[in-house]
C-alpha cells in the first residue's frame, strides 16, 4: 500500500469516518407510542418464576432497545432450549405490535387491544400467519406494570380453536 492511501485510511479512521451515518446525522432518538415508551423502561435483566405446567420454575427474561429506540427485543427462558424472542415496535399507525417467535416454531402476531391502570393487553391480529383452529399458538398477552422493578406477566395460548394453558410469570428487575 502506497504512504498516500495509508495516510488517507488512517485519517479517515480516526476521524470517525467509519461510524454510523445515521449518528452522524444527529438524528433524535425514536419517540413512540405510549404503550411503547412503556415497554422501553423495561430495558435490562429481569428474573422470575411462574407455572408452566409442571410446577414452579426459574425464568431469565432481557429486554434490548434497538433501531435507534424504535424496537423492543424481548429474549424469554434465556439461555435454555426452547428460549424465545418477542419484537416489539409500532405500526405505520403507532400502534404497538409484537410478533413472537416461539419455541412451537411458529410467530404469532399480536396488537395492542388495552392500555390503562399500569396493565397492556395484546391479542392475535387478524392478519397473523397462524391457523387459529389448528396450530398451538400464544393468542394473547398482558403485562401488569407493578413498579419500575416488578411487572407480571401473562400468556394464553389456544390450541385446536379454544384456549388450552394460562401462564402467569412474576418478574423482578436484576439490579
Amino acid at each position: 500500500m502506497n504512504k498516500a492511501l495509508f495516510i488517507l485510511f488512517t485519517m479517515f479512521f480516526l476521524s470517525g469516518g467509519a461510524s454510523s451515518p445515521i449518528a452522524d446525522e444527529g438524528h433524535k432518538p425514536y419517540v413512540g407510542s405510549q404503550a411503547l415508551e412503556l415497554k422501553k423502561q423495561l430495558a435490562g435483566n429481569w428474573e422470575g418464576e411462574g407455572d408452566f405446567g409442571k410446577g414452579i420454575e426459574k425464568v431469565k427474561a432481557n429486554y434490548r432497545l434497538t433501531s435507534a429506540n424504535s424496537t423492543i427485543i424481548e429474549t424469554f427462558h434465556m439461555g435454555i432450549p426452547h428460549e424465545m424472542v418477542s419484537v416489539y415496535h409500532n405500526d405505520k399507525n403507532k400502534k404497538l405490535t409484537m410478533t413472537h417467535y416461539c419455541a412451537v416454531a411458529n410467530q404469532p402476531k399480536l396488537v395492542l387491544t388495552g392500555l390503562g391502570d399500569n396493565k397492556m393487553t395484546m391479542d392475535l391480529s387478524s392478519d397473523s400467519d397462524i391457523d387459529v383452529a389448528h396450530e398451538m399458538h400464544i393468542h394473547s398477552f398482558t403485562v401488569d406494570f407493578e413498579g419500575p422493578h416488578k411487572i407480571t406477566q401473562q400468556w394464553t395460548s389456544y390450541a385446536e380453536g379454544k384456549k388450552a394453558q394460562v401462564v402467569k410469570v412474576s418478574f423482578i428487575r436484576n439490579k
